[in-house]
């Protein structure tokens, strides 16, 4: 079910993660809660109190698909990997549900907002943070300042390493087993092996590993090969 949505998202040109999007409404609402809350309080204006108050009740009826889509790329793209990053947007999403919730009863009916109600919008804009943050590590926690992007001449690609392989794979590790890092893995002793495990993932009793495959129309040939080039070149480096 899931790998059907996204080959139909990917036939109509759509090949983005599809939960980043959807992000922006319920940040958004919750910015606009804090700022229409904090205004509202002080100038005692009941009119932007309820403004404040509507962008949180869009800002919780947007957590539902935000998180359920959320889901389903940690799935497709992660394989359900329960990586640090992962662990804590779980976490900081459960608390902004009750967070939005309290601030939904506080705001209820209410002439003006209280400081409890502006207090509650600004643990709301917090909590948003916390979660772009970690949403940033998934993607971009692995690159270090100043890290070449260019070896030798060669072409070498950590936007798609960071794409495909950065979450589980930090700087060349394992966020999963870190005894066994990426780095010194012996599958990169050539091009060919490199890309033989990558379509196939296989432990090497031959039985499945936690890792999803990367078939050549999710992953293509030249873009495994950027992935490869990345690794010798930078990562094996460092």
């Amino acid at each position: 079910m899931i790998e059907f949505l996204y080959q139909a998202l990917a036939k109509i040109g759509y090949t983005h993660p599809i939960h980043p999007p959807v992000t922006h409404a319920t940040v958004g609402m919750v910015i606009g809660a804090f700022v229409f809350g904090i205004t509202a309080w002080k100038l005692r204006h009941q009119g932007l109190a309820k403004t404040a108050h509507h962008c949180i009740i869009l800002a919780l009826l947007s957590l539902i698909p935000t998180v359920i889509l959320g889901v389903l790329d940690w799935k497709y793209y992660y394989a359900g990997a329960w990586l640090f990053p992962i662990k804590m947007k779980i976490m900081l999403a459960g608390l902004l549900l009750i967070l939005l919730v309290f601030a939904l009863s506080a705001g209820y009916k209410a002439e003006t907002v209280s400081k409890s109600a502006v207090i509650l919008y600004a643990f709301c804009l917090l909590n948003v943070t916390a979660l772009g943050y970690f949403g940033g590590e998934l993607v971009f926690g692995d690159k270090s300042a100043g890290q070449p992007m260019h070896v030798v001449g060669i072409e070498v690609s950590g936007e798609q390493f960071s794409k495909s392989c950065s979450a589980c794979h930090p700087n060349g590790g394992n966020s999963i087993k870190q005894d066994l890092p990426l780095k010194t893995a012996p599958q990169l002793v050539t091009l060919d092996t490199f890309l033989a495990y990558i379509r196939s993932p296989k432990a090497r009793d031959g039985s499945t590993t936690i890792m999803p495959p990367f078939p050549a129309d999710k992953l293509s040939g030249e873009d495994a090969q950027k992935i490869y080039q990345y690794i010798i070149q930078v990562l094996k480096e460092q």
